[in-house]
């Protein structure tokens, strides 16, 4: 499966780890939040992994979990 924008990589990474993540409804305005302000998988990791700086411990791991979805998504994406 190929995901012609970054934001849809975004959008179903998050998809894929909703059922692990505490905090969804604050994830799920942050997804929303970088989709408008990014364009490519690089500032999306850049922007998700400076909002860990001042979350809380169990946001962190969300947003982990979410990085480490995108990074794999975006593996699968890129030709080998």
């Amino acid at each position: 499966m190929l995901f012609p924008m970054t934001n849809s990589i975004l959008r179903t990474a998050f998809e894929n780890v909703a059922p692990h993540i505490s905090n969804l409804d604050t994830v799920k305005i942050l997804v929303d939040e970088i989709e408008k302000m990014t364009d490519s998988l690089e500032s999306v990791l850049s922007e998700l992994e400076s909002r860990l700086e001042d979350a809380e411990v169990t946001l962190r791991t969300d947003i982990r979990i979410l990085i480490n979805e995108c990074r794999h998504l975006g593996d699968r994406t890129t030709p080998k």
